[in-house]
């Protein structure tokens, strides 16, 4: 698809150029730490916008300013500054390290407190963090960035969301996402890809009691806050282009298949398939074809983002806008996402005592998307890339597919690039507020907004097409079209008081909000399609009881409300001493009346240390502070609408419809609630060369949402009920250091890290329940496998041998012997770690993510090493099959069956090299004269390599299983950023 950019560039500067602007200037100085010594590589910003320039080695710098704007000094391992630019040509700066990353100001959606002050458990990650990595999705730019956020791409499809989780998993059957708050509105998890990250100008991840308390039902799972960008009153426009180019390339298989002469002789050895009872000369002319398949569905594909944004303000108005187009292929053919998105942000002051403003975001994005990813399936182009057999060819002499039974690579080929699987979307997030000061320290406000989504998704089979012609009913095809409206209204009003007195200083605020939520879907389905016509529902044939090419349609609509009021309140007494508190009251259309309100509280505590007058001559330690939280939190998602009352549908019966109970409802049930605790330290020392935080968190989930199994004679099989208790214990643990510190070097490095450990200690009326190839059960943690133990094969007659229930050993393959000994799929350390060189104008940064104690089935390894799938291709490995007597090998004779066992179970932990950038930017001398604020370019690497024990696709991945997903890709990128 191609926009008419030109046009719509041409529309959106016209929407700014008519603001006015105060009279700028060029502000030069230079900057230095505390013994002189020049910094270079310091971030130098207009307050409030996302632009700026950086001093060079020597420490100097060039910005233009207006008298009235201010000017924000930030810098590794230092305390920021800020510097009233006034009528001042020159201003020069010494950077203190004392008071570190505790002077940041903590953004937590309903209030901005400094970060000495809070009580709270907060991570925070910048706009310079999220600007430096070319990700399709924002959730993926988090990984690796904040103690206790563990975030898993669950496939390396262009623009796939992740799997996020803070502090572990709080829910058995209940949602585990955060909730994700951007300029105050509720938005979706998993629409990522509809949003430039680049608009963001800073994200904090909320943990605790104290931090997530007053979002209430909504902040069990922990809250995610986005602020997106915005202009500064005073200023001139500062225009920025971003472009960037890349490409994106598959990874190194952890597992080597056969090549065709490889295959036909195992499969003559096994007297089976294509193989049985060839020659030595019938095999060497079928080796002639040999084809590689993962060459066939793996390609290089291109990377761009083109990016414009506009800032600056006059004395009343601020403003951002920027526009983007994102284009990103995939690794596999017909796989890819474009995205168009806009942004628009305003604020105006019509006086001293009211401000009024709109944020909105605004995209079109479009994707093809391989349909049958996550199964080890026919066409499912990462397994036939392998699984497809090598002396098989993908075309004949003419150009035409080779398609035909037993044909999984051409046949699976021919459907990625023939038909279609769709996706259009059209996404907004906008939020409009007033705010007012009604007498002196206290302030009113409303802020109303919507997160709106269209979507629309088409699949087609022409029916000349291997899967089209076995299609049912018909064996001709099909095109199915399905589209959906997802809307969330926010309304907040709120009413906020501060006020300071001598040491004394108190902020409270009262709040009420209502959230209203709209889906609506329809789809049909039609048969029968005219190859003239593929893919428009123009072919699908009428559909009679005589040709049975009855078309199916389907539906649903779904509304949901959760009103809300509560109050917050944080008393400081000297810097030294604070305490906070909150409490809310939800009530949620999910539920029965009479348990439809849930109440949510947190109370809080600090001690800012260091800050005490017996710490004046303890000169290592520059902050040190102490503080601890206990609240509650509610769950409601992911159960049912509606699970409190019975559900009917509609059912036919001898031809006569009527309506049936769809699921028995549950009047009893509740909320599912969070009750957390949490104590942490955050230090600084050394003149700030080191600095982080360590923290404890218990928090204990109650009334956990379970599907209970019915009796026979209930007329249900299962029912939505609150039972039982699980709990999460663990430690997070940041750290950042500054290892070399000369006039023209900077090194630092960081790092994080979480320890997770999960229980369930009550499920109720039973003590376990098995669930897929896990096992919920009282005393181990959530995702536990639970399979038959596997004991090698004997080599005196390569059968397979297993353990029972009591680790005995036995070549009896006992289902009901199974354990729950090989670990669990979610992992029990999380974190990251990198560091960053600056040298001059050149700046390198890396980073790496882990996990560890974490476990998959690979499903992979089950389908290449089971001779029962030789008419695939298979493992190399298989080649080591017992064949004899007195043989050692894990693979055993292809006699006996391959049954799912602990050898399918493997440690998936990794370390992965996320991301390293090297970049130049050029000094303000070289550039004051052709009128350039600043200028970067740089290259940059995600994903290169990844240490693992694990042999299937990628150890990361949101699924247990691992079942031949779309592979995690290498990306590599140039890009080029300017600033005028």
């Amino acid at each position: 698809m191609k926009f008419k950019i030109n046009g719509i560039l041409t529309l959106f500067l016209a929407l700014v150029v008519q603001i006015g602007f105060a009279q700028t200037k060029i502000v030069t100085g230079n900057v230095t730490d505390q013994e002189g010594l020049p910094l270079p590589g310091v971030n130098i910003l207009v307050k409030g916008e996302g632009t700026g320039t950086q001093s060079d080695f020597d420490g100097n710098y060039s910005i233009r300013a207006t008298p009235e704007q201010t000017l924000v000094f930030r810098y590794i391992g230092f305390a920021t500054e800020e510097v009233i630019v006034g009528n001042k040509d020159r201003i020069n700066v010494s950077l203190e390290l004392k008071s570190g990353e505790l002077d940041e100001v903590v953004i937590t959606g309903y209030s901005n407190v400094d970060k000495e002050k809070y009580t709270g458990s907060i991570s925070s990650v910048t706009s310079e963090e999220i600007e430096s990595v070319p990700f399709a999705s924002f959730d993926q730019i988090l990984q690796g960035q904040a103690a206790g956020l563990q975030v898993t791409s669950g496939s390396g499809q262009p623009g796939a969301p992740s799997r996020v989780r803070i502090r572990g998993n709080g829910s058995i059957n209940g949602s585990n996402e955060p909730l994700y708050i951007l300029d105050g509105i509720q938005i979706t998890a998993g629409d990522f890809a509809n949003l430039n990250p680049n608009d963001f100008d800073d994200v904090s991840v909320l943990k605790d009691a104290a931090a997530t308390a007053p979002y209430g039902s909504r902040g069990a799972n922990g809250v995610i806050v986005i602020t997106s960008k915005k202009g500064t009153f005073n200023t001139k426009t500062n225009v920025t282009l971003r472009s960037q180019y890349g490409v994106t390339e598959v990874g190194d298989a952890r597992f080597e298949m056969m090549n065709s002469r490889e295959l036909l002789e195992f499969q003559r050895t096994i007297n089976r398939n294509r193989g049985a009872g060839l020659s030595d000369e019938e095999i060497t002319e079928l080796s002639q074809v040999d084809t590689d398949w993962s060459e066939v569905f793996f390609r290089t594909g291109v990377t761009q983002s083109q990016e414009l944004s506009m800032s600056g303000g006059s004395e009343k108005t601020r403003f951002f806008n920027s526009i983007q187009y994102f284009d990103q292929e995939g690794i596999s053919p017909n796989s890819n996402l474009q995205r168009f998105s806009l942004r628009m942000n305003l604020e105006h002051r019509p006086n001293d005592k009211t401000k009024v403003g709109i944020n909105t975001t605004t995209s079109y994005s479009k994707s093809n998307r391989i349909g049958s990813e996550a199964a080890v399936a026919l066409y499912n182009p990462f397994a036939a890339a392998y699984l497809g057999s090598p002396y098989n060819r993908p075309y004949d002499d003419d150009g035409n597919f080779l398609t035909g039974g037993g044909r999984t690579g051409a046949n699976t080929l021919e459907n990625l690039l023939v038909n279609i699987r769709e996706r259009n979307d059209f996404k907004f997030v906008g939020s409009a507020f007033v705010e007012r000061e009604i007498v002196k320290n206290l302030t009113a406000k409303i802020n109303l907004g919507a997160d709106f989504r269209q979507r629309n998704t088409i699949t087609s089979r022409d029916p000349n097409t291997r899967i089209g012609s076995t299609t049912q009913p018909g064996e001709q095809g099909l095109y199915s079209e399905g589209n959906n409206y997802f809307a969330n209204i926010t309304a907040t009003t709120s009413l906020n008081y501060t006020n300071t007195w001598g040491k004394h200083t108190l902020s409270a605020g009262a709040y009420s909000e209502y959230l209203k939520t709209h889906f609506r879907s329809s789809g049909f389905t039609g048969f029968g399609i005219n190859p003239l016509l593929v893919g428009y529902p123009a072919g699908i044939s009428p559909g009679t009881v005589g040709n049975e090419l009855i078309p199916t349609v389907s539906g649903s609509v779904v509304e949901r409300g959760l009103f809300s009021y509560f109050g917050l309140a944080d008393y400081d007494f000297d810097s030294k001493y604070g305490f906070s508190g909150s409490i809310r009251r939800d009530a949620s259309s999910k539920f029965a009346e009479a348990n439809r309100w849930g109440t949510f509280f947190s109370v809080a505590a600090r001690w800012n240390i260091s800050n005490e007058d017996f710490m004046d001559d303890i000169d290592f330690i520059d902050n040190l502070k102490l503080r601890a939280s206990y609240g509650t939190a509610g769950n409601q998602d992911a159960i049912p609408d509606y699970a409190y009352a019975t559900r009917y549908g509609q059912v036919t019966y001898d031809g006569t419809s009527g309506l049936a109970p769809g699921g028995l409802g549950n009047p009893d049930l509740t909320w599912e609630q969070s009750n957390q605790f949490n104590i942490g330290l955050d230090f600084s020392l050394l003149e700030n060369r080191i600095s982080g935080n360590l923290e404890y968190y218990n928090n204990l989930t109650t009334d956990l949402f379970i599907t209970r199994t019915l009796s026979a004679t209930s007329g249900s099989n299962s029912i939505q009920s609150n039972d039982g208790e699980m709990v999460n214990k663990g430690i997070d643990l940041q750290l950042s250091g500054v290892l070399v510190r000369t006039e023209d070097l900077l090194i630092t490095l960081n790092g994080n890290l979480n320890f997770n450990k999960n229980e369930i200690t009550d499920l109720g009326q039973v003590n376990e329940f098995e669930s897929g190839t896990s096992i919920i059960r009282v005393g181990l943690p959530l995702g536990t496998h639970y399979v038959v133990g596997w004991s090698g094969v004997n080599p005196a007659n390569g059968e397979p041998l297993y353990t029972d229930a009591q680790g005995n050993v036995t070549n009896q393959f006992l289902p009901n012997e199974a354990r729950a000994d090989f670990g669990s799929f979610n992992p029990e350390y999380v974190g990251g770690f990198g560091g960053n060189i600056k040298y001059k104008n050149w700046t390198l940064n890396t980073l790496f993510t882990y996990q560890a104690e974490y476990f998959r089935f690979n499903n992979q390894s089950f389908f290449q090493e089971n001779p029962n799938f030789a008419n695939f291709n298979l493992s190399n490995k298989m080649l080591t099959m017992w064949q004899q007597p007195g043989d050692i090998t894990e693979i055993q004779n292809f006699r006996y069956n391959r049954e799912f066992s602990s050898k399918d179970i493997e440690d998936a932990s990794f370390i992965r090299w996320r991301n390293v950038t090297l970049a130049y930017n050029f000094s303000q001398e070289s550039l004051e004269n052709i009128g350039i604020s600043n200028l970067r370019v740089y290259g940059q690497a995600q994903n290169l390599y990844t240490w693992t024990k694990f042999t299937g696709f990628d150890p990361e991945d949101d699924n247990n299983i691992a079942q031949f997903e779309y592979p995690t890709p290498r990306v590599f990128t140039f890009g080029v950023d300017l600033t005028f």
